[in-house]
């Protein structure tokens, strides 16, 4: 756990001193639908089960058209806890909509099963929407593209989640 938390003000850090023109800091909350597919032998199956996230966002303005918003997420979905870490590219494309994308890592937070891995490596994509200054809503998916079994079967163990919520910009 220490290590984690070194990693997320390190990467806060090295974002906030990088890009220290604009900067503003919030909250994020909502509705977050997890995926998991598994495949092996030919065979795929996949359940999804539905929860929630809440967090904290930086986001740093570096030009016109284009910000970096770091987030450190506190996800649970059944129970189950998992810390998501995304850094996204915000690319405005008019006044209030933007497009993001980014790469994510999630660090689940339960106890890790042998040939399992804890740590997995996801591209993220989304929209998003300025209601006015201060208050936003954005919707976004995430790929996992690394593999979670780590074992020497030919299996394949892959996430991807959706999220849909609202933020406030209080700083």
């Amino acid at each position: 756990m220490k290590k984690l938390f070194l990693v997320v003000i390190s990467v806060f850090a090295f974002t906030y001193s990088s890009y220290a023109q604009d900067v503003r800091f919030g909250a994020t909350a909502g509705y977050l639908n997890a995926r998991a597919s598994i495949k092996a032998d030919g065979i795929s199956v996949s359940a999804s089960e539905s929860g929630f996230y809440l967090g904290a966002i930086a986001d740093f303005n570096v030009s016109e058209n284009f910000n970096i918003q770091p987030e450190l997420l506190y996800a649970n979905v059944d129970g189950s806890g998992a810390l998501m870490l995304p850094i996204l590219g915000k690319f405005a494309i008019s006044e209030k909509f933007n497009f993001q994308v980014g790469p994510q890592v999630v660090f689940s937070l339960e106890e890790s099963v042998e040939d399992f891995s804890s740590v997995e490596f996801d591209v993220a994509g989304g929209v998003g929407y300025d209601i006015d200054d201060d208050f936003f809503i954005e919707a976004r998916y995430t790929f996992q593209i690394n593999n979670s079994y780590t074992g020497s079967e030919d299996v394949k163990v892959r996430g991807n989640y959706l999220t849909i919520g609202v933020g406030y910009k209080f700083l």
